[in-house]
């Protein structure tokens, strides 16, 4: 590992998030999300069938099916790049570090401004894991282990 990332706790309560794509990676993005009360737009001409699901129960969730561009990126706090195209992630990236909008490439963490960590939440406690992008099996088991924990 380069260098460790500092783990900041922030609240996205209310904030306006864009994920751009919506298959595995972006449902698994959502499932996350959707436990701090954010709001979130999802941008891909193709939906994952339980994303559709968490639309139609979360009023906080919106799917805009369409390829996705740069004005997608208009009053957005936070993006997660999460298409099947390195291009794509790529330009949204770049787009968003244009407007200066955080921004995480689910498929290449050297574009990451900031990294997804695996998430647990029991009441009040939250509890973030991460291993810098190179050991998810790690970052598995580890949350696997704690979630055991009373």
């Amino acid at each position: 590992m380069k260098h460790r990332y500092f783990p900041l706790y922030v609240d996205i309560s209310g904030k306006d998030i864009l994920i751009v794509g919506a298959g595995r990676i972006a449902l698994r993005r959502l499932e996350t999300l959707l436990k701090f009360e954010s709001r979130i737009t999802i941008v891909a001409k193709e939906v994952h069938s339980k994303i559709r699901a968490f639309a139609q129960d979360a009023a906080c969730v919106r799917i805009v099916q369409k390829e996705y561009g740069a004005q997608d990126l208009e009053g957005r706090d936070l993006v997660l790049a999460c298409t099947d195209s390195g291009e794509i992630n790529r330009e949204i990236v770049r787009e968003c570090r244009e407007k200066g909008i955080p921004v995480n490439a689910a498929n290449c963490k050297e574009l990451c401004d900031f990294y997804f960590p695996s998430v647990i939440v029991k009441e009040e406690l939250v509890v973030g894991i991460n291993a810098g992008g190179e050991n998810h099996r790690a970052v598995k088991e580890t949350r696997e282990y704690l979630e055991k924990m009373p």
